[in-house]
């Protein structure tokens, strides 16, 4: 563990710093001070601090870069993401708390951002005209919802509604697009998402 808190990659050293357990914490404390101060890495540095006051916290407003960072490479719109590229997406990213039954986003409306689902689920549904909304599917952890009216800059085809507490991770349309300017990996992605998406609407 000493020897991987010295590693030259900055990536190594922030994922050591949150491997400590709190017992080596207090082992390894005089270390964990040194990065906390002097490492050059702003992300290895909070993550040092978070380790010597105890370690993550228990509610997701809480997180810090690191653990969104670390988050993000689950999700399958991001996962070929360098760590690098997914802290710039962990950074534009606020987090979003929905209580059972608010509406996320509404059918129709234009959309200016999407959603990365941390806990949680959300139910999608479509109304008919005349009729009452319909669930078309249910979104869980780690699926991104409202990329399409994002991506098109076309009213919402569904409505999003929190089944349960759900909280996220929002992405305006802005900040959405420069990345797809900048990483065009990512855009291969959204393309797959897409597609499955389509199909679900067809059937």
């Amino acid at each position: 563990m000493e020897a991987t808190l010295e590693a030259g990659d900055a990536w190594i050293r922030a994922c050591a710093v949150m491997a400590v357990s709190a017992g080596e914490a207090a082992r390894l404390s005089q270390k964990l001070n040194e990065l906390a101060q002097n490492d050059s890495d702003a992300t290895v540095r909070d993550e040092a601090k978070r380790a010597l006051n105890g370690g993550g916290m228990d509610t997701l407003a809480t997180l810090s870069l690191m653990e969104r960072i670390l988050f993000l490479r689950r999700v399958p719109l991001f996962a070929d993401l360098s760590p690098a590229d997914l802290k710039q997406v962990a950074a534009i990213a606020s987090e979003e708390l929905f209580g059972d039954g608010d509406v996320i986003a509404e059918q129709g409306e234009m959309g200016s951002e999407m959603f990365v689902i941390v806990s949680g689920e959300v139910s999608v549904r479509v109304a008919a005209e005349g009729k009452s909304e319909v669930e078309l599917a249910r979104r869980k952890v780690s699926d991104v919802v409202g990329e399409m009216s994002l991506i098109s800059q076309e009213p919402r085809v569904a409505s999003l509604w929190a089944a349960g507490e759900v909280r996220t991770l929002c992405i305006d349309r802005k900040s959405f697009e420069g990345l797809l300017r900048e990483r065009p990996e990512t855009c291969l992605a959204v393309m797959r998402v897409l597609c499955a998406r389509l199909k679900e609407l067809s059937k």
